[in-house]
């Protein structure tokens, strides 16, 4: 693999597409501790474990396309969770200080694996999974995974499409002219350190994997998506099985787009309401 080039501190306008701003990690304002660990297919993920140790919850966050945990509107949010749950965010794979290369949804549920089985080995007995945009494909198709795990205890996806390649949004066609592009991968990468690989294997889509979860789900969209529609949520939450929410809510973009104090509050609020049929399970020790 080829090094990561250096970034150009440059301002280049991404109209709503990229969400600005550099690839630097800036610190958590909260107490927190620098983690590592691999996923199934060998891959090295970069991972911040924050809030006090202890308890018997821990909530993984999992961020969308092109962003990193420490971006700040990201978090913002995994800091709001952490003032309720110990918190496991980490960098998926082809970004921030993560290794490997962004596969658009085919491979990252390896990565959510991963970071529920290491917090499993810290002894966290429940696991509450929370994705948004590319991290809600990766949560649903990963607790959909019967064979290798479906190891959340509760799912939470936030701005989720429900089909590959279905919408036609003008945001939606941007994005598809990055993958796709090598003009598009080439500046995202030297613009933001985030890699893609182009290859595509033909993955189950959300919709389908999502009817397979054994977990109670939470489905929240925006009414503003200006990447996928409310209809994409709907469908989503029509195949998924009980127990099962969708929230809608007005002005609300896409992913960290919503990503406010209130909305923080909000979410754990949500989350203790999917954790109050959840029987915990015994700590599982890492392979």
């Amino acid at each position: 693999m080829k090094s990561r080039p250096q970034t150009r501190r440059e301002r280049w306008r991404t109209h709503g597409l990229l969400g600005g701003g550099s690839r630097l990690h800036g610190g958590f304002r909260v107490p927190h501790t620098q983690v590592w660990f691999d996923t199934s297919d060998g891959v090295r993920l970069a991972g911040s474990l924050l809030g006090e140790a202890g308890g018997d919850t821990c909530v993984v966050f999992v961020h969308g396309f092109n962003g990193y945990r420490t971006k700040p509107k990201i978090r913002l949010l995994i800091e709001g969770m952490a003032r309720r749950f110990p918190v496991l965010a980490f960098d998926l794979r082809g970004h921030g200080q993560s290794q490997g290369w962004c596969t658009g949804g085919e491979l990252e549920s390896l990565d959510v694996h991963a970071a529920v089985g290491f917090a499993r080995a810290r002894g966290y007995a429940r696991v509450v999974t929370v994705g948004a945009s590319l991290g809600g494909i990766a949560v649903i198709r990963a607790a959909a995974d019967v064979v290798d795990g479906g190891d959340a205890d509760a799912v939470v996806a936030i701005s989720t499409p429900s089909q590959w390649g279905t919408s036609d949004t003008k945001a939606v066609r941007r994005m598809t002219w990055i993958f796709t592009s090598r003009v598009g991968r080439r500046v995202v990468r030297r613009l933001f350190g985030t890699r893609i690989d182009l290859k595509w294997g033909d993955p189950e889509p959300p919709m389908d994997a999502v009817a397979k979860i054994r977990a109670p789900i939470l489905i929240i969209h925006g009414a503003d998506d200006h990447f996928f529609p409310v209809a994409e949520a709907e469908l989503l939450h029509d195949r998924a099985p009980e127990p099962k929410r969708l929230i809608v809510i007005e002005q609300f973009g896409h992913a960290e787009d919503g990503f406010t104090e209130p909305f923080a509050a909000r979410l754990v609020d949500e989350i203790e309401d999917l954790l109050a049929a959840v029987e915990p399970q015994p700590p599982r020790v890492a392979n």
